[in-house]
């Protein structure tokens, strides 16, 4: 599957853009720290969130991890940057220390009934198996992730997802698509006080 995959996606507020510093693994938060830039890197971003480096490699490959940018999500938002509400969803940890690289992964909701906070590779690969019928009435607009579907695989409308569509008419309650490069990064479990602080409440 091909996709359109940005550099920067939105207009950075004042200040510094944050980074992503935690993800999701198998429902729990654990700490995911960014590979730093060299001097010439340009960062990979999403609205004002920055993901480091780009490892240009379209492939994915047997020997990364995997990074799932999940949209919506609530883990990231950001006022004025609603269409880039997502949740950072990793499927294993490196090594203690390791800067690992990670095949990125757009993950979208489709189906406007899918209510419930995806932060699992398993639950990610379940739903994205599962299809529903659009009423006669949806929408482009009415598709969770639409926001992820216009700024990353250039979807704008309904036809768009031509390609995505079973035989009888359905289409599945989420897409993965390779986002066509990898990131670079360390993840470990989290430790003292915020390691005990529950992960953010399903909706």
């Amino acid at each position: 599957m091909g996709c359109a995959a940005a550099l920067w996606a939105g207009t950075p507020g004042p200040g510094p853009a944050p980074q992503t510093s935690t993800a999701y693994l198998r429902n729990q938060l654990v700490t995911f720290t960014l590979a730093s830039l060299q001097k010439g890197q340009q960062p990979f971003s999403i609205g004002p969130w920055q993901f480091g480096a780009r490892v240009s490699d379209r492939k994915p490959r047997d020997h990364r991890l995997n990074l799932y940018l999940v949209a919506p999500g609530t883990q990231h938002h950001a006022e004025g940057y609603e269409e880039f509400d997502h949740n950072d969803v990793i499927n294993a940890l490196p090594p203690e220390g390791v800067v690992a690289e990670w095949d990125v992964y757009w993950a979208i909701v489709l189906d406007p009934a899918l209510r419930e906070e995806l932060r699992d590779e398993q639950e990610l690969i379940v739903e994205a198996q599962k299809a529903f019928v659009p009423g006669d009435l949806f929408e482009f607009q009415d598709i969770p992730g639409e926001g992820f579907l216009r700024a990353f695989l250039a979807i704008d409308s309904l036809d768009g997802l031509g390609s995505y569509r079973l035989k009888d008419g359905r289409l599945p309650r989420v897409i993965i698509v390779p986002a066509g490069f990898a990131i670079r990064a360390s993840a470990g479990e989290r430790t003292g006080p915020e390691a005990e602080a529950p992960a953010a409440a399903r909706k």
